[in-house]
């Protein structure tokens, strides 16, 4: 189906919010020249102690090109009650789509505008906005619960930019990642793992011409989550492959595969 802007925006071209999941639904069933043009990593700074980062997602559609901006982002489930503490229980993770970055209120706080941190760009083999949106869907269901140290916002957008780094080499990069104050660095700290879960996930959920899912390596971080993250992409997108396997299979296939501690990385391009 040929999608146009105002499909995707709210009420009179305004933004408009989704879950990641709703968005996925939405992407899966519009056309697939929706192409990526680049991935920012933003930073909210902010008067208190609290900083706020999420990836802002550059896309054109169609021959007329027409531009749109995604922001992907995560919070505490639980209106951060308990995620000072340490626990946001289930994440919250969101998607907004809008034409412009000053119609979002990121952009309208005197003093607290988003600043960029870092950026993909592509302009020879961009991924597509389903690239995008599964790598994002797979960060959340394979790592769901919120936690204020090792998966906040800062590691949901550095993870999934990571990601898209590695599965889509073909763009430039620009700025960095990395906090520059060392007392910090915890925050947004991914795993090497991590981004090959989801590197592996995308390709198994994204890439309808592979006519066999790569082997899956299962961390210990997502040991927990994986069986029923295989089974509902397994059902929906590969029941039309001649050599799908239950998503059982694959589990228990990957098992005895299991990586050890990986090195941690707080971002950065390497």
């Amino acid at each position: 189906m040929l999608v146009h802007a105002p499909y995707l925006l709210g009420s009179n071209g305004g933004p408009r919010n989704y879950t990641v999941q709703d968005f996925l639904r939405v992407a899966g069933s519009i056309d697939t020249g929706i192409t990526i043009v680049a991935c920012d990593l933003y930073r909210v700074p902010s008067l208190s102690s609290w900083r706020h980062e999420f990836l802002l997602v550059h896309v054109e559609l169609g021959v007329n090109r027409e531009k749109l901006m995604l922001i992907i982002e995560r919070f505490p489930g639980n209106n951060a009650m308990r995620a000072a503490v340490s626990d946001g229980g289930i994440a919250k993770d969101t998607i907004t789509v809008m034409r412009a970055r000053e119609s979002h209120g990121y952009w309208q706080k005197a003093g607290q505008l988003p600043k960029c941190r870092g950026t993909l760009r592509w302009s020879d083999q961009p991924p597509h906005l389903l690239d995008v949106i599964t790598m994002a869907d797979a960060a959340s269901a394979t790592f769901k619960y919120y936690n204020c140290y090792v998966r906040q916002c800062y590691w949901y957008a550095r993870v999934i930019l990571a990601s898209m780094a590695e599965a889509f080499p073909s763009c430039t990069k620009e700025g960095a990642t990395y906090f520059a104050n060392r007392r910090f660095a915890v925050f947004g700290a991914y795993k090497i793992s991590q981004v090959q879960v989801l590197v592996n996930l995308q390709t198994v959920y994204g890439d309808d011409k592979c006519p066999c899912p790569p082997p899956l390596i299962v961390t210990p971080d997502s040991l927990r989550t994986i069986r029923s993250v295989l089974a509902g992409y397994l059902k929906n997108c590969l029941a039309q492959l001649p050599c799908a396997q239950p998503a059982a299979a694959i589990v228990n296939r990957c098992r005895g595969r299991t990586l050890g501690r990986e090195p941690s990385t707080a971002g950065g391009w390497t």
